[in-house]
């Protein structure tokens, strides 16, 4: 095709302003990664201050005991800050994936600058409009641009290893939404550069031209490869879908991405240098996942650990229970990623290869498991659903006892730990399955209770469930963990709502009265089925007996359950007011619960030395 020098011209403007696009992307992360190297500074001298300041504590020094506490419950800038931030827009703008005021800012500021490009290269002139040349076929052009331009940094974002992540310690989780808002213009870019090619043909050829474009054209046929890839993206991207059908949903977001990029490098070959940059992030992602399996600390310090175990699965009611062999430690409140790779589900092969997050329900004990090193059981409840988990229960269930050895490979762990021990007062905030997030910071304040490492004195959990059912595996826990808490000095409140028939499902109990202290009294009918057999080993190894023992002991009095929903509104604030010190908030579960917990909690931020902590699992 020839190609005129105006055309040359305004091609290479473009190109320079591309350029400057990917300048102002290096701008941002590197200002994103100095802050991370001060953060880590930050975070290591005040860890020795800590250690130092609890030692004197320890010695009994009223004085620095006064002093710390001062220091401690002073309102951080960076919590002011974030109460700004983070506080949630109203919920009209939920439906177009908007949050709080941080992703509006995002979002404004990616508008500007790419709206700002898109019409900054004048269109001029010298010579009349021909077939090649013309105002149509300007804007394709720099669209086509300005949607190649939003690849390097989409790949720089991709997965949870990702080199924007590495650099600059921010949650991968945080940065998917900047991840899918930039790949969301390239499809806008990218379909207007479609649109507007197809009218130029159409008015300079005729429809005869458009159907030679996308036939015979090399163009023309990339064109449509690339549209194939998008549009497996975008369609499987969509929330509903991609919950459903996750597994479909991570193939055809792989499937796109190549083709995307395989059709770019054909479709204009000298682009090619700009696409290299996108494969080597996406290649840096995957070696990290990998080193992640058999590696504790990714690229900082090598700790080998084998990269398949034998997990323990136990198969209780609703839900099982995986420990895992461990070589390592992780922090309370992080998750990891597990995958099954057992001969044993050779008949469901779809099995092997997936790779899905859960929450880490403990923290590494005292006891090893071999010589070798520090090997600790890395407990996950997992609930089972459709997909990996139907396919394991069903597995365990041929097992007499529910229970078998599958051969696993564990993944991280992700997440940021929390040092729940600098704070005075906890409240932990979970909806249905996320329990297993709140369990962990819940062992994490017992465990350091009981060796003085610890100044929290006060921790209420509420739990959020539809039915009594989905209670059952983790009320035994929850229970042992109020009596080593009365053990160990901390006052435990556990308040369980039961949003669906709570009267007619506590009509099955019988001998567990104090569970139910706040309902009226129901009538007895023998043995009751809230803590079945099965149940027995959720973390620990009780019998059924010890969970009497439990339920009627005096643990059994930090338990209450209750009909309804909370409320929130008032029990939030409630909380943080009353407290005696320091307080963190910790919610993990539907986004209408965690956004009201963290609008509460982002009222109050100013006044109170107070903290929040919003879990983010989504796919």
């Amino acid at each position: 095709m020839y190609v005129t020098s105006e055309s040359q011209r305004q091609g290479r403007a473009t190109l320079h302003f591309v350029t400057a696009y990917q300048y102002i992307i290096i701008a941002v992360v590197s200002l994103l990664t100095i802050r991370h190297a001060i953060l880590i500074i930050h975070r290591r001298n005040r860890a020795w201050r800590l250690v130092y300041e609890r030692l004197r504590i320890l010695n009994n020094e009223k004085n620095h005991r006064r002093e710390y506490e001062e220091i401690e419950h002073r309102v951080s800038l960076q919590a002011k800050i974030d109460s700004y931030l983070y506080r949630p827009l109203p919920a009209i703008w939920w439906k177009v994936g908007l949050e709080n005021w941080l992703q509006m800012g995002i979002f404004i500021a990616t508008f500007a600058i790419n709206v700002g490009f898109s019409l900054a290269v004048a269109i001029k002139f010298d010579d009349q409009e021909n077939a090649v040349w013309n105002h149509i076929h300007v804007v394709a052009l720099r669209m086509g641009f300005m949607a190649m331009a939003q690849m390097p940094a989409i790949f720089a974002l991709t997965g949870r290893n990702s080199v924007v992540q590495f650099l600059t310690g921010i949650e991968y989780q945080h940065l998917r939404f900047v991840h899918k808002l930039l790949a969301l213009w390239m499809a806008v870019f990218g379909i207007i550069h479609t649109i507007d090619a197809t009218l130029a043909h159409l008015n300079w050829f005729g429809g005869a031209g458009v159907t030679q474009l996308y036939t015979q054209d090399y163009l023309g046929q990339t064109g449509v490869v690339m549209l194939a890839g998008l549009s497996c993206i975008l369609f499987f991207s969509i929330r509903a879908i991609r919950m459903r059908w996750y597994e479909i949903f991570l193939t055809m977001h792989v499937i796109g991405a190549f083709l995307m990029l395989v059709g770019l490098i054909l479709h204009v070959p000298a682009l090619a240098k700009w696409i290299y940059p996108s494969i080597a992030f996406w290649a840096f992602e995957r070696v990290a996942r990998l080193i992640q399996m058999c590696s504790v600390h990714l690229l900082v310090r090598f700790q080998f650990r084998k990269p398949f175990v034998k997990a323990h699965c136990t198969l209780i009611e609703g839900a099982i229970v995986i420990r895992v062999p461990y070589k390592g430690t992780w922090g309370a409140g992080q998750h990891a990623y597990l995958s099954i790779w057992d001969p044993i589900f050779k008949r469901t092969p779809l099995i092997y290869g997936q790779c899905h997050p859960f929450s880490i329900c403990n923290v590494p004990s005292a006891t090893t498991v071999d010589d070798s090193g520090k090997v600790y059981d890395m407990v996950f409840v997992c609930r089972t659903r459709d997909g990996m988990t139907n396919i394991l229960a069903k597995h365990l269930a041929s097992s007499p006892d529910g229970t078998k050895e599958v051969l696993m490979s564990v993944e991280g762990p992700y997440g940021h730990a929390m040092d729940v021990e600098q704070y005075n007062e906890v409240l932990l905030v979970a909806g249905g399955s996320g329990i297993t997030h709140c369990m962990s910071m819940l062992g994490d304040v017992i465990h350091k209770a009981a060796i003085s490492y610890s100044r929290c004195s006060h921790v209420k959990l509420v739990w959020i469930v539809q039915s009594v059912e989905q209670s059952i595996w983790t009320l035994t826990e929850l229970l042992r963990s109020a009596q080593k808490a009365r053990e160990c000095g901390v006052t435990l409140e556990i308040e369980l709502y039961v949003t669906r028939g709570v009267k007619k499902q506590l009509n099955r109990l019988s001998t567990y009265q104090p569970l139910r202290k706040d309902l009226p009294a129901l009538p007895e009918k023998g043995r009751s089925t809230l803590f079945p057999s099965d149940a027995a080993t959720l973390i620990g190894n009780g019998t059924e007996e010890d969970l009497d023992d439990l339920s009627k002991g005096e643990a059994a009095e930090a338990l209450t359950i209750i009909s309804g929903r909370p409320p929130l509104q008032a029990l939030v604030p409630s909380f943080v007011t009353a407290s005696s010190g320091r307080t963190l908030v910790v919610a993990c579960g539907p986004a209408p619960m965690s956004q009201t917990v963290r609008t509460e909690v982002q009222k109050l931020i100013t006044a109170y030395p107070c903290d929040v902590e919003i879990a983010l699992f989504e796919c």
